[in-house]
């Protein structure tokens, strides 16, 4: 079949060292009418996807942005767990984003991280404030249990753990045809090419990484607390499609630090640009061009 992920494809491609492991990153590059530079903004995918899970929202910004996508350690065509330490921390996941934007130059980039990406560029921004001047956290990977909660959860969490391990095996087992068939079934809704990126990516995926992976514990709210630039924070409604983000965690994180704003896409789950795509990208740009992303 025709690669869906073509355009991305031919734009800049290389790989960035960081902490034992090698990073494969695209980026569109270019420069506006008048020869300036474009602002520069960094797509950080989510657990089991790929930097060219992000194809059609990258093709979309690119042109108005410098933007780059990679791939974590062990997803896409990054370094496999086993070769690049067998570690897949909070912390190791920060300073490869980091590593990212500091090898490639970039100045300040907005941010727009999906589910673990999300929660990456919030402890990110925790961390580094001044790594950006804004985000966008697409239903980041976020929940802060008490102990009681916990173990009330861990027996659940374990089941869908292992759902979710047998559902990309079987994926890996199949023919690129016979999984994006499958996929196509479960999400008839969605645009064919978000359906083969969505396949490329479980394909690519290191199946060692669930046994690191997948916390316990997403301690959110000292992360917003510490923000120092605008942050917009994306759900869907749709608990059942597997959103994570509340309407009550959205506006708590509101009233913990006023640089957070929310959007609601309603009919939403998990993967709000690919069940609504032009509702995600209209809140999308309306936010990012809030500021003046070249100063």
């Amino acid at each position: 079949m025709t690669d869906p992920a073509t355009p991305m494809r031919t734009w800049e491609q290389g790989t960035i060292d960081s902490n034992g492991a090698r990073l494969k990153y695209y980026r569109s590059g270019g420069s506006d009418a008048s020869g300036r530079s474009l602002p520069s903004l960094v797509l950080v995918h989510g657990f089991t996807d790929s930097a060219l899970y992000f194809t059609r929202l990258a093709e979309h910004l690119a042109g108005v942005w410098d933007v780059v996508a990679y791939d974590a350690r062990g997803h896409g065509d990054s370094s496999r767990l086993a070769d690049s330490g067998g570690q897949f921390t909070d912390d190791l996941r920060v300073a490869d984003l980091k590593a990212v934007i500091d090898t490639l130059g970039l100045d300040r980039p907005a941010l727009i991280g999906h589910s673990m990406g999300g929660s990456t560029i919030a402890l990110a921004l925790a961390k580094h404030p001044q790594l950006s001047r804004g985000a966008v956290l697409e239903d980041p990977a976020w929940w802060e249990l008490d102990d009681d909660q916990l173990v009330a959860r861990r027996a659940a969490r374990a089941d869908q753990v292992s759902a979710w391990t047998t559902w990309v095996s079987a994926i890996q087992a199949m023919t690129e045809n016979e999984a994006i068939a499958l996929r196509a079934s479960e999400e008839p809704a969605w645009d064919e090419v978000d359906i083969a990126t969505s396949i490329f990516a479980r394909r690519h995926f290191d199946l060692d990484l669930f046994v690191p992976f997948l916390p316990e514990r997403s301690p959110w709210r000292a992360s917003v607390q510490a923000f120092e630039v605008p942050v917009l924070l994306m759900l869907g409604s749709r608990q059942d499609r597997g959103a994570i983000i509340t309407a009550e965690l959205a506006d708590e994180a509101q009233s913990l630090n006023p640089l957070v704003t929310s959007y609601l896409v309603e009919g939403a789950g998990h993967h709000l640009r690919y069940d609504f795509f032009d509702d995600f990208v209209q809140a999308v740009d309306a936010f990012l061009s809030l500021k003046d992303w070249e100063t």
